[in-house]
């Protein structure tokens, strides 16, 4: 059997945890730490001894603690990562993603020195050689030049990501509200004259200056020396206005097609029914778990056609998730979508199909809305190269896919998709997979989880007040 399901193995292609740097046993027993500290803290409250004193209470549970032989695991404090503690800025994780690029650099470096030198050495040993050795060595320091060009370019170009959408929008009202305003036409899940006109607007200008600002990064490296020339600049207003013209001719024929088709309902709702029907053995596999606060979803799709291209796309956004996974939500959020325990993506039958699965807190409904309200664009990025094609069920009784149905339709990648609520919840539906066999570990929810380890941190730290108010936060809730 073991033979048999390693030839099944798939490495993950993108992936995110939420309860990070915890073992199973460590959660069991933080919670029993909660549960013991409820549980005498329902006795100190009988005995009326120290009424609303909420330090003196504190102190009290801290030091029975203290004197219980079984917690003695807990002196030390609970293991969290460098991205998880409260050492990691946003300057050290933003200095991660250079790091990834500095490597480069070091690696570079050295390499260069020593081909160069060899190449040198044979020069010397070989003398009708030289042109061409000379050509070599030119090539080795253009690449390590182009490489530090590379690391500016991309510092520049963070940099003015964030001046233009984070610290202008914070320091000036207008734009902020300005930049909300956009970013709501564009994700409307139906078409209207307002989200029409912005989609156009983004193509004639925001998509031509996007490309430009590239253009200038990848010819800095590639050519500093043009760069600053009036030709370039001039070259560079034409090639825009011409894609300009382009994006805004394409626009007007798809505006044309629709319209000649006479549909004026709206497409990206109009094929769902509105009473969903779930297959038989999802619901039985959902009602199982229903009693449990932890639930799960297995989803099944096809990758669009070709293959190979929307396979690259999709492991190129599978590894900016992961990244930021990784990085900046440690915390089980992804996004703004709370109670993730984890997800991981897979790639499997040579690119032809995508595996998604997924723990989460609570129900289905509310675990798709969490995506529809906050990680709308992690969602479509991940999903939108995707589709399903009809297909029959692996064994009597399991689902099968009758029609084919694509992923609600993006603006720019990241926008609209999941905001199309009853069509992507209608498509992760007919998606699902049962589960043949599930284990868990802990049946806690991330909340609880986080309870447990923030209390174990209150009774065994330091005495200050916000212990003191986190230990009554975790008895009273």
């Amino acid at each position: 059997m073991l033979e048999k399901l390693m030839q099944w193995l798939s490495i993950a292609e993108g992936g995110f945890v939420g309860a990070r740097d915890r073992t199973a046993r460590q959660i069991e027993r933080e919670k029993n730490l909660l549960d013991w500290t409820r549980s005498e803290a329902r006795v100190l409250k009988a005995t009326k001894q120290y009424g609303a004193d909420r330090a003196s209470f504190a102190l009290a549970l801290a030091r029975r603690a203290y004197q219980d032989p079984q917690f003695e695991w807990a002196f030390e404090p609970a293991p969290r990562s460098y991205w998880r503690g409260s050492g990691a800025s946003i300057s050290a994780k933003v200095g991660y993603v250079l790091a990834v690029f500095c490597l480069w650099l070091i690696v570079v470096w050295p390499v260069s020195a020593l081909l160069a030198g060899l190449i040198r050495v044979g020069a010397w040993l070989i003398d009708p050689l030289r042109p061409a050795v000379q050509c070599a060595i030119d090539t080795i320091y253009w690449v390590l030049c182009a490489s530090i060009r590379g690391a500016i370019a991309l510092i520049v170009l963070g940099f003015l990501w964030w001046l233009f959408l984070i610290a202008l929008p914070a320091l000036y009202a207008p734009w902020r509200h300005w930049l909300d305003d956009v970013y709501r036409e564009l994700e409307r899940p139906t078409q209207t004259q307002s989200s029409s006109r912005t989609y156009l607007l983004c193509w004639i200008f925001g998509v031509p200056l996007v490309l430009a600002l590239l253009a200038c990064a990848l010819v800095f490296i590639i050519w500093p020396g043009t760069i600053l020339s009036k030709a370039f600049t001039l070259k560079v207003l034409v090639v825009t206005g011409v894609l300009a013209i382009v994006a805004l001719i394409c626009v007007a024929v798809d505006r044309s097609d629709r319209a000649a088709k006479g549909s004026n309902a709206d497409p990206h709702n109009d094929d769902v029914p509105r009473a969903q029907q779930v297959h038989p053995s999802i619901d039985f596999c959902e009602a199982l778990l229903a009693e449990e606060s932890v639930a799960h979803m297995v989803s099944l799709t096809d990758i669009r056609n070709p293959n190979g291209w929307s396979a690259w796309w999709i492991r190129l956004s599978l590894g900016i998730v992961t990244l930021f996974g990784r990085v900046f939500f440690t915390a089980g959020r992804l996004g703004d979508a709370p109670g993730i325990h984890f997800g991981h993506w897979h790639i499997i039958e040579d690119g032809r199909r995508y595996l998604f699965c997924s723990n989460y807190d609570g129900n289905f409904g509310g675990y798709l809305d969490d995506f529809i309200n906050g990680a709308t664009a992690g969602t479509s990025l991940a999903w939108r190269w995707t589709t399903l094609m009809p297909r029959r069920p692996a064994i009597f009784g399991d689902p099968e896919v009758k029609e084919p149905r694509s992923f609600p339709p993006t603006r720019f990648a990241i926008f609209r998709g999941v905001k199309c609520e009853m069509k992507f919840k209608s498509y992760a539906r007919d998606s699902m997979l049962p589960h043949v066999y599930r284990f868990e570990a802990s049946k806690a929810t991330l909340d609880q989880i986080d309870l447990a380890t923030a209390l174990r941190d209150a009774l065994f730290g330091e005495r200050n007040d916000k212990n003191d108010d986190l230990i009554m936060r975790a008895i009273e809730s």
